[in-house]
């Protein structure tokens, strides 16, 4: 291995090292978790203070003779840029280094030529963002409802536009930022892996639940931080009701249960108030349509615990909103008397990004494969 290569390697792994801690630490503490010499994690500490990425905290207390400095992690040394897109509109986001959002947009789509009306409104949204944040932002990540197939060099951005990959490149020159793109569910399960409440799960799955399913799988094989692997599947085109020739995307999409909940209640704007309000959620009419959205829910549900058996199965997208309302009713169908899944209820969850995984995870992109 040649002698840059191995510097970068030391480099993120003293950085995986401190990145996931809120706690100070020394060089004795590193040398201790990773195995490298002093003079090699001094040599590592000493290139991110220069870059801002560590600040020097305290004198450790205790012992006898010189005390070790303490260095703390500063997350906000850098940012980055996330972008969702689905049918309905386009979500903005800039985030420091552990997902804290700190600043926001959303505008709704319209019939424009979707790519010139993209880079406008990523141009209009960088030029927003505060000056403080923009001078240290280091790319944009993108999450997309359909695939970037980087072997046929070719990106969908929902199931009718399909662009040669070559575009991505052009709006890194005109927008001068590198850029990231992956299938949403690829960025929710970077999210849940990097920063979520199930972080050191060495495998799960997550369903995205937005206007289109999609499905990822996440499974880490070694110590070292690339050690990992995810995998998105379109689960969305998958037959879930064969009598009526009804597909995933067909039964469970949150804008499926969305539309049939405000054609019911048309007094009602959001969905919000159908789920808080038991007037709505539990009339005649709000339990027909839950119990039809659930039952499929339980079919695909299960279909996915048998397929991939995960440690964990974690329910994200914009339906995750509503967990709190869902959840149990879920798992009554999902486990039922006498079930055979080899793990039990407390496998399902939902995510706790409430909606926002698969852009904070876009917003992480750049920042994991940087500094990861």
């Amino acid at each position: 291995m040649y002698q840059k290569e191995i510097k970068q390697s030391n480099e993120n792994i003293v950085f995986h090292s401190i990145y996931f801690t809120e706690n100070s630490f020394s060089i004795p503490d590193l040398t201790k978790i990773t195995n490298m010499t002093f003079p090699t994690i001094k040599r590592v500490l000493n290139e991110f203070l220069k870059k801002d990425i560590i600040k020097e905290w305290t004198l450790s207390t205790g012992g006898v003779g010189r005390r070790a400095v303490k260095y703390k992690y500063n997350p906000d040394f850098c940012y980055s840029i996330g972008v969702s897109i689905d049918e309905e509109k386009i979500r903005f986001i800039v985030i420091n280094t552990i997902g804290k959002i700190l600043q926001s947009k959303e505008i709704e789509t319209t019939d424009e030529n979707f790519l010139i009306f993209f880079e406008r409104n990523l141009k209009y949204f960088i030029e927003e963002i505060d000056p403080k944040y923009l001078a240290k932002v280091i790319g944009v990540g993108i999450s997309i409802p359909g695939i970037y197939n980087k072997e046929n060099h070719f990106l969908e951005f929902n199931n009718i536009d399909r662009y040669e990959s070559s575009i991505i490149k052009k709006l890194e020159e005109n927008i001068k930022l590198p850029i990231w793109v992956e299938n949403e569910a690829n960025m929710s399960i970077l999210a849940e892996a990097i920063i979520g409440k199930h972080k050191d799960l060495a495998d799960f799955t997550v369903i995205s639940i937005n206007n289109k399913v999609t499905c990822s799988t996440f499974y880490k094989f070694g110590n070292k931080s690339e050690d990992y692997f995810f995998k998105a599947s379109r689960v969305h085109h998958m037959i879930v009701d064969y009598e009526n020739k009804k597909k995933v995307g067909d039964c469970i999409s949150f804008k499926i249960l969305k539309d049939k909940i405000l054609e019911a209640f048309p007094n009602i704007k959001n969905l919000d108030k159908f789920f808080s309000n038991k007037k709505y959620k539990e009339s005649k009419t709000g339990k027909k349509i839950l119990d039809e959205y659930l039952t499929y829910m339980g079919i695909i549900l299960k279909n996915l615990l048998f397929t991939y058996n995960p440690k964990k199965l974690i329910i994200s997208g914009e339906l995750s909103q509503y967990g709190n309302y869902l959840l149990d009713d879920i798992l009554n169908i999902v486990y039922e008397k006498n079930h055979i899944f080899y793990r039990g209820r407390e496998t399902i969850s939902f995510s706790n990004f409430k909606g926002s995984s698969s852009i904070i995870g876009a917003a992480l992109f750049p920042i994991v494969d940087n500094l990861m």
